[in-house]
Parts: C-alpha cells; sequence; structure tokens
C-alpha cells in the first residue's frame, strides 16, 4: 500500500468513527420508543433494566438491609456450579474410597498386636472426665456426619429410594438434629482440645515414630512414645483443632444468618462447611479404625479408662517409664480427677 492509499484509508476510518454518534443519535429515539412501548406491555422487562441487574450494578430500594439493593446474585450460580457439580461424585468417591482402603489395609497387615501375653495388671489411662467428654465428642460428630451427609446426597439417592415425601420429612429431621446437636459438639469439642493439648504437643521422639510408621508394618513393634504418639497427636491437630474449628466456625455463619451475611459469605461458608466436613469424615474413618480393629486394647483404654501394663508398655513406653518413676500420674496426668492405681497389682480383665 502506497502512501496515497494509506492516507484514503485512514480517512475512511475517521469519517466513520465521526459517524458513529450521529448514527446512535438516530437510532436513540427508536431505542427510547421500543423501551416505552415495551414497558407497556411487559412492565419492568426492559433491556438496560436487566443489562444493568446482570452487571451486578446496586440499584435503590426503601428495604434495609445488606444487599436489599442487589437484586440478583451472580455469586450464587458460582456456588450451585460447586456445590451441585462434580464436588458431589468426588465426596461420594472419597467416602467410600477411604473406608475400602482402610478394609484392604486391614486384611494385608493386621491389626497391631501385643508381642507379650497381657499381665492381668491395669493401669487408668484416661479419667472419667476425659472420657465423657470425649464420648461425647463422638455421638455429636456421628450425628452430625450422619445427618449432613443425608442432607447432601439424600435428594439424590435417598429422595429416590424414599419417595420425595417421605424423604421431606427425613430431611426436616435431619436439619433439626444438625441444627440442635452442633451446640453441643461445638462446646464439649472446645472441653476436649483444652484438655488434651498439652498432651499433643510436639516432642523430638515424635519423628523417630513417624520415621517408623509407628510400627503399623514389618514387626509391628511401636518405637516408644509419650501418653499421646505422633499418629494421634496428628490427628488431635489436624482433625478436632483444625477441621473441628473450621466447622464450627463455618457452621456458626449458616446457623445464625441474621448479622448482616452476605450471600456470598453464606455461599463461601457453606463449601468451606462442606469441605471441612468431607476431610473430617475422612480423617475420622482412620482413627475410628485405630480406636477398634486396627489396635487391640484400644478401645478399653477410651471405654473403660484402662490399658494392661504389656499394652502400655508397647504402644507407650516412655509414658510407662514415667509411670514407673512417679514421673507422670496415671488417668491422664489428672490425679485430682481420678485416684491413682498401683502398676503391678492384678485385677481382673473390666
Amino acid at each position: 500500500m502506497n502512501i496515497r492509499g494509506f492516507a484514503r484509508l485512514f480517512a475512511f476510518v475517521l469519517v466513520a468513527v465521526a459517524f458513529i454518534p450521529f448514527a446512535n443519535a438516530q437510532q436513540a429515539p427508536e431505542r427510547a420508543q421500543a423501551q416505552a412501548e415495551r414497558e407497556a406491555t411487559q412492565p419492568g422487562n426492559n433491556a438496560p433494566f436487566w443489562k444493568d441487574v446482570q452487571a451486578g450494578r446496586l440499584g435503590s430500594t426503601q428495604v434495609e438491609t445488606i444487599e436489599a439493593s442487589n437484586l440478583i446474585n451472580r455469586g450464587g450460580q458460582v456456588w450451585r456450579s460447586i456445590h451441585e457439580g462434580q464436588l458431589r461424585i468426588w465426596a461420594a468417591v472419597w467416602l467410600l474410597g477411604v473406608p475400602v482402603l482402610i478394609l484392604l489395609f486391614y486384611f494385608i497387615v493386621g491389626p497391631q498386636r501385643l508381642h507379650e501375653p497381657p499381665s492381668g495388671r491395669w493401669i487408668r489411662r484416661f479419667a472419667a472426665w476425659e472420657r465423657t467428654v470425649h464420648w461425647t465428642v463422638t455421638i455429636a460428630f456421628v450425628i452430625l456426619a450422619l445427618t449432613g451427609l443425608t442432607l447432601y446426597f439424600g435428594k439424590y439417592y435417598l429422595a429416590v429410594l424414599l419417595t420425595y415425601p417421605i424423604y421431606s420429612w427425613v430431611a426436616k429431621i435431619c436439619v433439626s438434629l444438625h441444627n440442635f446437636t452442633a451446640p453441643v459438639f461445638a462446646i464439649f469439642l472446645v472441653l476436649m482440645l483444652v484438655n488434651f493439648v498439652s498432651r499433643n504437643l510436639p516432642r523430638s521422639w515424635d519423628w523417630t515414630w513417624l520415621k517408623h510408621g509407628g510400627g503399623l508394618v514389618g514387626d509391628k513393634r511401636e518405637p516408644p512414645a509419650g501418653f499421646f504418639n505422633a499418629g494421634e497427636k496428628i490427628w488431635f491437630w489436624l482433625g478436632p483443632c483444625l477441621l473441628g474449628l473450621v466447622m464450627i466456625g463455618s457452621g456458626v455463619v449458616l446457623l445464625f444468618p441474621v448479622y448482616n451475611q452476605t450471600r456470598d459469605v453464606l455461599a463461601t461458608a457453606d463449601i468451606v462447611h462442606l469441605l471441612g466436613a468431607l476431610a473430617f469424615v475422612g480423617l475420622a474413618f482412620g482413627h475410628i479404625y485405630m480406636g477398634t480393629i486396627g489396635q487391640i486394647g484400644a478401645y478399653r483404654a477410651m471405654r473403660k479408662g484402662l490399658v494392661d501394663e504389656v499394652w502400655a508398655k508397647e504402644h507407650h513406653a516412655l509414658w510407662y517409664e514415667d509411670l514407673k518413676e512417679g514421673r507422670a500420674a496415671q488417668a491422664s496426668d489428672a490425679p485430682l480427677l481420678t485416684p491413682r492405681a498401683t502398676i503391678g497389682r492384678p485385677r481382673h480383665a473390666p
């Protein structure tokens, strides 16, 4: 293109740009007349208004709420795509896959058993108060997990099996149980954290325990540990402490939506609550496994508060040595809550 051709093109662009306002001015009366006719035949249904709404522009209203001037919340579609999308499928895979992997581990590796016969001499490990707090948190957690997962998955599965009218009653019961159990869970979880936090602080021997896999494989001889081993400490800090507090915080936002929370805040709290619940339940499967069939004798420790002397020596050798030397009290270092028992005094199995 020579200079003359370029000049002609440039002049044409200038004329076109200059003509745009004139063209818009010519079309403006036509758009205004079309809009007036639309408002007469379909009041409120006009393109400029709804374009402003969809763009998130705020209007004016006499209603005094934090989002009264925002007619449509575009973030709701984002929430719906997450809450009702692929997350539901992956959540089901997670909740079914973790127990399956745990059962495979159990059948392949087997549980931790004592390498010596039980002595018949019992040591008090947990006080009655500690067991009460633990089991209150456990029962509340199970109720919250069952009701919450029923509400999340129910309309896709239970509603088909039970029919929608029956499932609607199930959902109402679940909502009530969930909402009234949540405060009980929150209060006793905080009590449990305060009661156990000092015995879950990291110690130098925890790294040795982790390097040897806690004795779950190989000869299954557990490395020396204190009152709680490194695995129990990881569960404490990730489960009840981190995820438990996340569940409480997000649950409070959802349970009391009367303090000017925006819809975006509620949607975010709902997703955080759901993801936290899925992670919490998945980790709890491992805790339940080790506390029941994964380690012989662990269930009695929390059920009755007592452990066999051999169990204490094999699974918590450092705590056992402290007991023998008088450096620690039985019943979770809380002699004021329960009398101290004498190591070596035979007792009948509880």
